[in-house]
């Protein structure tokens, strides 16, 4: 969640453009996924206006299963497999089955064609013995690939071929696929904030995995909430979102299986939510983009255009004291605080968010690998000796549904 930060320039949000008609999704024609594969809910509801252009979508009974993950850090390095091993069974301790990671395509094709495998190769057999399902977050074009004009890619073709490639090699260990992550900041996109090349790139990035791997899911990039309505810094989550529906009479949604989204709290109780139910203070009160719940006006995106499809929370936490600027909410959430609002989380969207199938909190073990002054530690439910917080014996403590 590298976009709080740019929480601190909130601005007033802007209108949103009128709304054109509803757009109900189609209903996919079942497939059959492989064993490795779990239970996912992906319902739709049908429409004549838009039909999937790849092969059919994943379906699965929507009661059959809750993804309960983690964001991890992970090493492919050859000296990482006691760290990745030591995460694997601290996620499974914990009664969670699914893990995020990011997964940086300039560091695996640095160079047209020239693939380097080995990290990915060295970590997921660790995670598949665990008897674990990986969401891998797909970020950061290579040089090479970029637009000079800031549209992610030059030719999404690019990275088309290479969702194809890392699908089809890693068919059975990555479950599913998350295309990009926070593009609705600049930083993540080398250039200003627009939808227009996010669309091309996750019809890109939808085709080629379905052509290396039918049976894996595509989930829309988690936008970061923000406030900030400027291209050169961010576009606020809920503002793109329905600018994404919008684009082409939304053409550009029927490629994806499951909405990703982020969730940043700030120091808000999970109940919470400005203007009628405001959190406590100080401060970061003032603006829904800074309570757990802007997941709710997200939902309300897609259901005002007719999409049933369910969301992933691909991260959402609460950081305790945090040193890095722009995180000075920190120092208002104690340890308990944390545990209690992560567990309560968990708690709102099983028994009020029957559209929400899976949760990854962020983040579990950041604090081993990071500095004393990096943002991510605090967020981590370990401490930086890998002894459990409190947060992370509650999680473990915590009912998980089916």
């Amino acid at each position: 969640m590298r976009g709080r930060g740019v929480l601190r320039l909130l601005i007033v949000l802007v209108s949103l453009v009128a709304c054109r008609g509803p757009v109900v999704y189609p209903t996919p024609t079942p497939t059959v996924p492989e064993a490795t594969t779990p239970s996912v809910a992906v319902g739709r509801t049908p429409t004549p206006e838009i039909s999937p252009v790849a092969t059919a979508f994943p379906t699965a009974d929507p009661g059959a299963g809750f993804a309960y993950g983690f964001n991890v850090a992970w090493r492919g390095d050859e000296e990482g497999e006691e760290f990745n091993r030591r995460t694997a069974t601290l996620v499974r301790e914990a009664g969670f089955r699914w893990i995020r990671f990011q997964v940086r395509w300039e560091s695996l094709e640095p160079r047209p064609g020239e693939w380097d495998f080995r990290p990915l190769d060295r970590v997921l057999p660790i995670y598949q013995e665990a008897g674990l399902f990986v969401l891998a977050s797909v970020v950061a074009a290579p040089e090479w690939a970029r637009d000079p004009n800031g549209g992610i890619v030059k030719d999404p073709a690019t990275f088309r071929e290479a969702m194809r490639r890392l699908a089809s090699r890693y068919r059975g260990r990555i479950q599913a696929w998350e295309i990009w992550n926070e593009q609705n900041l600049a930083r993540e996109l080398h250039g200003p904030v627009r939808v227009e090349p996010y669309c091309a790139l996750l019809r890109a990035g939808y085709e080629g995995v379905k052509a290396g791997d039918p049976t894996a899911l595509v989930l829309f990039g988690g936008l970061t909430p923000t406030g900030v309505n400027d291209p050169a810094i961010a576009m606020d989550d809920v503002s793109y979102l329905d600018a994404f529906y919008r684009l082409e009479g939304g053409a550009c949604a029927r490629y994806f299986d499951i909405l990703g989204v982020h969730a940043n709290a700030t120091l808000n109780p999970p109940d919470t939510l400005w203007p009628n139910e405001p959190g406590p203070g100080p401060g970061w009160r003032d603006h829904p983009s800074f309570y757990f719940r802007r997941v709710e006006q997200l939902r309300a995106v897609m259901e005002r255009y007719g999409d049933r499809r369910p969301i992933w929370i691909t991260e959402f936490g609460w950081t305790t004291a945090n040193p890095a600027p722009g995180y000075e909410y920190g120092q208002y959430v104690s340890e308990s605080q944390q545990a209690d609002y992560l567990v309560r989380a968990f708690e709102i969207a099983r028994t009020r968010w029957p559209w929400v199938t899976g949760m990854f909190v962020w983040n579990l073990n950041f604090s081993t690998i990071v500095g004393p002054d990096d943002e991510k530690g605090p967020w981590s439910v370990l401490y930086p000796d890998w002894s459990p917080r409190p947060a992370y014996r509650a999680l473990r403590a915590m009912p998980k549904s089916p």
